[in-house]
């Protein structure tokens, strides 16, 4: 959940006098479908990225948001999509694997092989690391009927953990961390 002084920042920004000559971009969920509806206009224009936004144009994204609103007369927000999506995972997966009980079996192994091509989020599968491919989207918060919504304005499609490298060149790299790569002011 996001903190009250996070659902504060864009206000207090815009109080500034920041929001007039910088762009406010925040992390995905600063303006997640579960933020909106406690913020004001002042969160009009600010930017995110994000693997949802509620305001996908898809037929799949239209039933899921109609359906969400209809039982829990709200938007359904990344943690919701995510959600869903995992627990048809799951079942897609079982399924695929058509476990019985008393069984063996290895229902992760059939996980890795589920694709889901009509997510509300949009397609997804997994690499052969067992990470998702799936889109990314840039969402900008607009007023549309005097609701907030995230407008998806670029969407880069099937996006991996290693994005545009060479999954065997960015495993060469040593792991993340604060002396790599060196700092050469430091």
């Amino acid at each position: 959940m996001v903190s009250i002084s996070a659902s504060r920042f864009p206000k207090q920004y815009q109080d500034a006098g920041l929001k007039a000559k910088l762009p406010l971009i925040g992390g995905g969920t600063t303006f997640d479908e579960f933020v909106l509806p406690s913020l004001g206009d002042e969160a009009i224009g600010g930017m995110s990225a994000l693997i949802y936004s509620a305001a996908l144009d898809t037929p799949a994204n239209k039933k899921f948001v109609t359906d969400y609103r209809k039982k829990y007369s709200k938007m359904p927000s990344y943690y919701s999509e995510t959600s869903y999506t995992s627990t048809r995972w799951i079942n897609e997966a079982a399924k695929a694997h058509q476990r019985r009980r008393g069984e063996p079996g290895e229902v992760p192994g059939g996980a890795a092989k589920v694709e889901i091509p009509d997510a509300p989020r949009g397609p997804l599968k997994l690499d052969a690391y067992g990470n998702p491919i799936q889109n990314i989207y840039i969402r900008k918060v607009e007023k549309k009927d005097g609701e907030l919504w995230n407008t998806v304005v670029y969407t880069y499609p099937a996006v991996s953990q290693f994005w545009k490298y060479k999954p065997e060149e960015f495993l060469k790299q040593p792991v993340y961390d604060r002396n790599f790569p060196p700092c050469k002011y430091c």
